[in-house]
C-alpha cells in the first residue's frame, strides 16, 4: 500500500519516499489513475456515487468547465479568426513589436496626404464611460494587417491590427449601429478602463516591406499613416476607485480604502450618522513592478505592469456600535486658482454606507455573512461566474436579512502579472464593497512563486527566494511572479499580536471569532504561524465568542480526485488536525477546488462524528468550473461540481449556526438564489466540547 489515508502521519512517512524520488512527476500521466486508487483504497466516478448519494449535476449556460481561463488585453482585443479573446500573457503583437529588429517610423509619413483620418467620436470620458474611436480611408490604403497603437501620456498601451479591433467592436457593440460602413472602420469601447492617464492618442501603421542587408537580420517597418486627436481622461488622477472596507483593529474602527492616480495629498474621509460631520485622515503608499519577484510581473511592457496608482488607508476609529454611517473619499490637495493662490481641492467620491461592528457578546442578535473563495475576472475570457457573484452580493445587502460582511479566502482576481486586471476586478465588486467589509485571504495565485522572494521583496516576510515549497506540495509559480505584493497593498486587514498582514490575521464579530490562515505558508507544528494560531485560539473567550471559524484557500478534506492536491490536504490535517480538535474549531472554509463540498459532522482523522469541525469548500465564485470524479469516502456528504454559487452563514444564536450554499445566476434566471445545500451547525449552550450536529443537506435540484 502507497500509504494508509486512515493514518496521515503514516502517510507522510510512507510516500515522502516516492515523492523524493519523482516517480509521481515522471509518471502521472500513465499512473495518476492508479496512484488515486492507492492514496483511498478505491475510487468511483460522480455518476456512480456509492456513499457520495447527494451530488448534484448542474451546469450554468455556456457550460464553464468546457472554457479555458483567458486574461484579456487591457482593450479586451479579440482574434477576428478563433473570435476568442486574445490572452495578454501571450499576444504576439505586443512579443512582435518590443523585439529590436521592429521600427515604428513616423518620419516617411507624418505630413503626408494620405486620405486617412482618424478620430475619436468624443473629446473628454471619465474612466468607463463609452466611447468609438474611427477612421476615414478614402482611397482605401488601410488593410486588415495595419496596426492601431493606443498611446498614453507617451507609454504604448495596446496594440491591435484593424482587423482585430473590427472583431473586437463587431462583438462589443450594441444594436443600432450606424451603418456597416461605420462598423468596419470603428473600434466601440463600450466601458473604456480605468488608466489614470491624461490623455490618449491612437496611432495608426501600416506594415511597411522588411528591409534586409546581406548578411543581416530582417527589420520589419511599421509607416505611420495617421494619429487621432487627444482624449481627455476627466478626473483620472483625481477620481477615487476600488473602494472598499474591511473590520480594524478594535471592534469600534473600519478602514475605509480606495486608490488614485500618482498625486501628492492627503487621503480623507467625511463621514458621520446623521451627516458627514467628521473627518479622518490617513496614509498612502504604492509599489512598482521592481518591487514584485518574478516575470511576467516585474516586466513593463504591454499585457504586464502597469502602474496601480497610490493606494490610501484611512481609519475610522471611536464608531458607535452597530450603528449606520454615511461616508465619502476623497484626496486632499494643493490646487492654484487663477490668482495664483492656493487652496485645498479634493475631488469626492459618491457617498456611500456601511453598518458598524456590534458589540462581541455571546447573545448577539442574528446576522449573517458571505463566504467563498476563487473568483477571478473580468468576464470578458472567463464567463459570467464571477459577475453573478458580485451581483448577487450586492442583493444580498438588501434581503430580509443584510448580509454583514463577504469573506473571500484566496484566488481573487488572478491577476497573476497582468496588473490592469486588479481594476478590473475591483470594478466588477464595487457593487458591495464599498457597504461591507470585504475579508480576503492569500491563495496560490495571489502569492505562490518559485524566485526572487529575498531580500526584503516577499511582503509575508519570508526571506527565501522562493517562498514557502514543501516537498509533499504543489507550490508553484502560481502568481506568475507577484508574490503578495498587489494584495498586500491593496488591502489591510486586522492587526494583532503575531499576525501577518493579510497573510493570517483573526478578528472578532458579534459572537463569532474568525481565523484567516495561509495555506500557502509553513503550517507546521514550531513554524510562525502555527504557534500564533495556537495563541488565538487559546485567547479566545467561548462565553462571549461560542463560535470559532476558520478559513484557509486550501482545504484540509476534499475528495475531488486530484493527487497532488489531495496530498496537500492530507499533510495540512497532520499540521493543524489536533489543534483544530484540541480548541473546539466549529467549522473550517476553504477554496482552492472550483466546486463545492461538504463533508460530515464531527469530522477528525478521517472519521465522522470524531469531535472535529464541519469542512466546507466553496470555491465556486466566478473561476473556471471543476466537474472531476471523486474518491469514495466516507466523509463526503454532498458535491456540486459545474454550479457557480456562494456561502452563506447565518449566525442565529450562540448555539445553532445555519450553512447555505446558494446557487449564482442573472437575477431574471429561475435558478438564480436557490438554496442547493444547507447544514445546521447546533451546541448546548455554554458547552464549548459540545458535538456540533450537521442537518440532512438542503434542497435537491433537477435541471
Amino acid at each position: 500500500m502507497l500509504f494508509d489515508d486512515s493514518n496521515p502521519s503514516s502517510a507522510r512517512c510512507n510516500e515522502s519516499t516516492l515523492y523524493k524520488h519523482g516517480i509521481f512527476r515522471s509518471l502521472r500521466l500513465i499512473l495518476g489513475w492508479f496512484v488515486a486508487i492507492l492514496l483511498v483504497g478505491r475510487w468511483q466516478s460522480v455518476q456512480d456515487f456509492g456513499v457520495v448519494s447527494n451530488v448534484i449535476q448542474t451546469r450554468t449556460r455556456g457550460d464553464p468547465t468546457t472554457s479555458a481561463h483567458t486574461l484579456p488585453t487591457i482593450l479586451s482585443v479579440v482574434d477576428p479568426i478563433s473570435g476568442n479573446y486574445l490572452n495578454a500573457l501571450e499576444n504576439p503583437l505586443y512579443e512582435i513589436l518590443k523585439a529590436r529588429d521592429v521600427v515604428l517610423d513616423h518620419e516617411n509619413a507624418e505630413n503626408k496626404e494620405n486620405g486617412i483620418h482618424l478620430e475619436w467620436d468624443r473629446t473628454h470620458i471619465h474612466a468607463r464611460d463609452s466611447v468609438k474611436i474611427r477612421w476615414a480611408d478614402t482611397k482605401g490604403i488601410v488593410t486588415d494587417n495595419d496596426i492601431l497603437v493606443l498611446v498614453c501620456d507617451d507609454e504604448i498601451l495596446e496594440i491591435a491590427t484593424i482587423a482585430q479591433a473590427r472583431a473586437t467592436s463587431q462583438r462589443h457593440s450594441p444594436h443600432g449601429i450606424e451603418s456597416v460602413r461605420d462598423e468596419n472602420n470603428s473600434w466601440y469601447f463600450p466601458s473604456f478602463p480605468i488608466l489614470r492617464r491624461d490623455t490618449c492618442q491612437f496611432s495608426l501603421y501600416d506594415k511597411a516591406p522588411s528591409r534586409q542587408k546581406k548578411g543581416t537580420a530582417a527589420i520589419y517597418q511599421y509607416d505611420h499613416l495617421a494619429t487621432s486627436n487627444d482624449l481627455y481622461l476627466v478626473d483620472a488622477h483625481k477620481t477615487p476607485t476600488a473602494i472598499h472596507i474591511a473590520f480594524g483593529d478594535t471592534l469600534d474602527e473600519m478602514v475605509v480604502q480606495f486608490t488614485t492616480g500618482y498625486l501628492n495629498g492627503t487621503p480623507v474621509v467625511q463621514y458621520g450618522i446623521d451627516s458627514l460631520d467628521h473627518t479622518a485622515k490617513g496614509q498612502s503608499h504604492t509599489y512598482t513592478n521592481e518591487d514584485m519577484c518574478q516575470e511576467p510581473a516585474t516586466r513593463r511592457e504591454p499585457g504586464k505592469y502597469q502602474p496601480p496608482g497610490i493606494m490610501h488607508v484611512v481609519r475610522l476609529q471611536e464608531l458607535a456600535p452597530n450603528m449606520t454611517y454615511q461616508y465619502r473619499v476623497g484626496l486632499e490637495e494643493a490646487a492654484q486658482d487663477d490668482n495664483q493662490e492656493f487652496h485645498q481641492e479634493i475631488t469626492w467620491s459618491d457617498t456611500y454606507s456601511f453598518q458598524s461592528a456590534p458589540v462581541v457578546a455571546g447573545d448577539s442578535p442574528p446576522f449573517s455573512f458571505l463566504v467563498y473563495g476563487d473568483q477571478g475576472c473580468p468576464a470578458l475570457g472567463w464567463g459570467d461566474g464571477g459577475v453573478w457573484t458580485s451581483a448577487m452580493a450586492a442583493r444580498e445587502l438588501h434581503g430580509s436579512r443584510p448580509i454583514r460582511a463577504v469573506h473571500h479566502f484566496g484566488d481573487l482576481s488572478y491577476a497573476v502579472g497582468v496588473a490592469h486586471v486588479w481594476d478590473e476586478w475591483f470594478h466588477m465588486i464595487s457593487s458591495f464593497t464599498p457597504h461591507v467589509p470585504l475579508m480576503i485571504g492569500v491563495g496560490n495565485h495571489e502569492y505562490d512563486h518559485t524566485e526572487g522572494g529575498s531580500g526584503g521583496k516577499d511582503p509575508s516576510g519570508v526571506n527565501s527566494s522562493a517562498g514557502y515549497h514543501p516537498y509533499w506540495g504543489n507550490f508553484g509559480h502560481d502568481s506568475f511572479g507577484e508574490c503578495g505584493v498587489p494584495t498586500a497593498n491593496q488591502f489591510t486587514m486586522p492587526r494583532s499580536k503575531g499576525s501577518n498582514g493579510v497573510f493570517w490575521y483573526s478578528y472578532n464579530m458579534a459572537n463569532v471569532h474568525t481565523i484567516m490562515l495561509s495555506s500557502e505558508h509553513d503550517l507546521a507544528p514550531g513554524s510562525i504561524q502555527h504557534l500564533w494560531l495556537e495563541q488565538d485560539l487559546k485567547s479566545v473567550d467561548r462565553s462571549l465568542l461560542p463560535w470559532v471559524i476558520l478559513e484557509i484557500h486550501r482545504p484540509f478534506y476534499e475528495a475531488e480526485l486530484d493527487t497532488k492536491d489531495y496530498r496537500v490536504g492530507v499533510e495540512l490535517r497532520v499540521e493543524l488536525e489536533e489543534l483544530l480538535l484540541k480548541y473546539n474549531v466549529d467549522l473550517v472554509l476553504g477554496g482552492h477546488y472550483h466546486a463545492y463540498l461538504r463533508t460530515c459532522q464531527g469530522l477528525y482523522k478521517n472519521k465522522c462524528n470524531n469531535g472535529g469541525p464541519l469542512h466546507i469548500t466553496v470555491g465556486s465564485a466566478g473561476a473556471r468550473m471543476e466537474n472531476n470524479t471523486v474518491f469514495d469516502t466516507v466523509w463526503t456528504k454532498k458535491y456540486i461540481p459545474g454550479v457557480y454559487g456562494y456561502g452563506r452563514v447565518t449566525v442565529e444564536n450562540a448555539t445553532a449556526m445555519h450553512f447555505e450554499f446558494v446557487q449564482a445566476g442573472r437575477n431574471f434566471e429561475p435558478w438564480a438564489g436557490h438554496v442547493l445545500d444547507d447544514a445546521w451547525l447546533t451546541k448546548i449552550a455554554h458547552d464549548t466540547k459540545a458535538t456540533r450536529h450537521v442537518g440532512t443537506g438542503g434542497a435537491s435540484v433537477t435541471n
